[in-house]
């Protein structure tokens, strides 16, 4: 291997090392607001001022860790009586 080989083999295992650190995963907080645009629609690429300026208004997300109300279908449905066990002879 000679002296170029080598410097290039080098610099893209730098570079290589550099790039890595995009990769890493994010420490900061996760985002709770979103733009809510005047149609009802969501976009998620704004940010807080070009979404005001777009006459859309900052909300925030529904927070995730509340409880879900309970189905109102499996309250409504009528328990049906468990069809009889056929006799032995």
């Amino acid at each position: 291997m000679n002296v170029s080989n080598l410097l290039r083999v080098t610099t893209l295992g730098v570079i290589l090392a550099i790039s890595g650190g995009a990769y890493a995963k994010s420490t900061s907080t996760p985002q709770t607001h979103h733009c809510k645009l005047q149609d009802g629609s969501m976009d998620m690429k704004k940010t807080k001022k070009q979404c005001l300026s777009a006459k859309g208004t900052w909300a925030k997300d529904a927070d995730a860790t509340a409880a879900a109300p309970a189905p109102a279908a499996a309250a409504a449905a009528p328990a049906t009586p468990a069809a009889p066990a056929p006799a032995s002879k």
